[in-house]
């Protein structure tokens, strides 16, 4: 045993020598196609997996509830927004030979001015109507209870029309808000009128500032495609300032014609009842009705007739607004489509009530920017390099 492991180890040297040599000697291997081998990665645990879910998901949620908690201030922003396009041309045109903020100030002027105008043309007339519609009051919900009484002894039979009428209004008495909720009616104006001039004070300051903020947006925005966005934003902004001033004029449209109307059946507080027509008019879809209550129940201090022409006429009004007046102006100086401000419409009041009708055709032009302007030349552009490539495979 121990003589064979000596004669192997006094043949190693040369075995080793020879293997050597004779790999550095021989000629090289003719060369063979080989395929390298990946080995599949190993796929992701489960535990990461939901990790990073969990994360997307906190994130959304968090992200939400900010957005909920800051809605007061996105929607000042919104209006801010609104106010400045709706200038933007007023004040494009005064700077051609003023500087921008004696621009912007003469704007806010000749705005307020107009508004208070208006004021002095129909507050004489307002306050006179107002004082004597508190003043009837008490004669009017008379009128309106007998009123009611009788209707309701002619369908019912007689005895049962007070009975009705008495069960109503006392759920209504023990219906009426507090003295604490009555209080806090001065605070609401009180908000109500600095929530205003936060508006007013923000949109003359995107308009003066709107180089700046152009230049810090355009900070988050590659080079090459600073020069479309700049295109989008300019083009947003004058829809949005076409839309206000197509809002102005719908909101003008209906007070006018429910004041028209209400003179014509001889109601009477037709400029109050007009001024609120023209009020709720901002308010998509539900406008006519918040204010007909009100002009109804006048009209019906006169005669069940007149009450009933005057609801019709009202019911017409609201149908004329909703369905031919919005979309009609809203199209033509907004440029969009009949239907897709109906649609817009509709859809804002169902996902977010009277401020998602207010706000849907500023977002429904803002959208209409978008696709036109981004999303549609960036299909084209890669429909046109998918056949651009498509051609020239056939020559390679």
């Amino acid at each position: 045993m121990i003589g064979r492991i000596l004669r192997s180890l006094t043949r190693l040297p040369g075995a080793l020598w020879r293997g050597t040599v004779g790999r550095l000697m021989s000629p090289p291997p003719p060369p063979t196609t080989s395929v390298t081998v990946v080995e599949p990665a190993e796929p992701r645990s489960v535990a990461g997996i939901t990790f990073r879910a969990s994360l997307v998901v906190v994130g959304v949620v968090l992200a939400a509830y900010l957005l909920y908690q800051l809605r007061l201030l996105l929607i000042l922003v919104f209006l801010a927004i609104l106010l400045a396009a709706g200038l933007y041309g007023v004040v494009r045109f005064f700077e051609r030979f003023l500087p921008r903020v004696l621009a912007v100030l003469i704007s806010y002027v000749l705005l307020i001015g107009l508004f208070a105008l208006v004021l002095f043309l129909i507050f004489p007339p307002l306050v006179r109507q107002v004082v004597e519609l508190v003043d009837d009051a008490p004669r009017i919900a008379e009128d309106l209870r007998d009123g009611a009484i009788s209707l309701i002894d002619g369908i019912a039979g007689a005895g049962r029309g007070e009975e009705i009428v008495n069960s109503l209004t006392s759920g209504a008495q023990g219906s009426l808000p507090e003295l604490g909720s009555l209080l806090s009616v001065p605070l609401t104006l009180a908000g109500i009128l600095t929530n205003a001039l936060v508006v007013i004070f923000l949109s003359a300051l995107m308009l003066i500032e709107r180089d700046r903020t152009r230049g810090w947006a355009l900070e988050f925005v590659d080079e090459r495609d600073r020069d479309a966005l700049v295109g989008v934003s300019r083009n947003a902004l004058l829809r949005l300032g076409a839309y206000v001033r197509g809002q102005l004029l719908v909101m003008a449209i209906i007070g006018i014609g429910s004041s028209a109307g209400m003179l014509v059946l001889g109601v009477p507080f037709a400029v109050p009842l007009g001024a609120l027509s023209f009020a709720t008019a901002a308010i998509p879809l539900a406008g006519a009705f918040i204010a007909g209550g009100p002009i109804v129940l006048v009209a019906l201090t006169d005669s069940a007739a007149t009450g009933l022409l005057m609801a019709a006429w009202l019911v017409v009004l609201q149908q004329l607004e909703g369905s031919v007046i919005t979309p009609y102006i809203q199209g033509r100086i907004v440029n969009l489509s009949a239907i897709a401000v109906l649609l817009g419409v509709v859809a804002g009041t169902s996902i977010a009530g009277i401020v998602g009708g207010i706000i849907a055709i500023p977002l429904v032009a803002v959208a209409d920017v978008v696709l036109r302007d981004i999303v549609f030349p960036l299909r084209r552009r890669a429909e046109e390099r998918r056949h651009g490539l498509g051609s020239e495979a056939p020559a390679l």
